[in-house]
């Protein structure tokens, strides 16, 4: 096996990694979006997010608390890590091409 070859499989491997680990992440964090509605003279955060074909609305707590904070700032992160997982997928792909295209072998690790 040649030194590029090796290079390949060691990148290959290390995308995958990247890949799995930031689907990890994701699952991790809160899906839906936040929405902040206004009642009374406050206002207060809701998580709005799909649940087997329906729109749920989950009430976090008034704008600006601790908790809305802090689910602000982990659906921030999601948004990021997805970002993220677009590009290493994009690579991953890339790199599967190249690896084709050469006739190197690889074989697809086990989840």
């Amino acid at each position: 096996m040649s030194a590029i070859e090796t290079m390949l499989q060691n990148e290959y491997m290390r995308l995958y990694r990247t890949v799995t680990r930031l689907r990890e992440e994701c699952l991790q964090r809160p899906r839906g979006s936040l929405a902040v509605k206004r009642r009374g003279n406050g206002f207060y955060m809701y998580l709005v997010k799909r649940e087997g074909g329906k729109v749920v609305t989950e009430y976090i707590g008034k704008a600006g608390a601790w908790k809305a904070k802090g689910v602000e700032a982990k659906i921030l992160e999601r948004h990021r890590y997805e970002a993220e997982l677009k590009e290493a997928e994009g690579q991953l792909a890339k790199l599967r091409k190249m690896m084709k295209a050469s006739g190197v072998f690889f074989i697809e690790p086990s989840r």
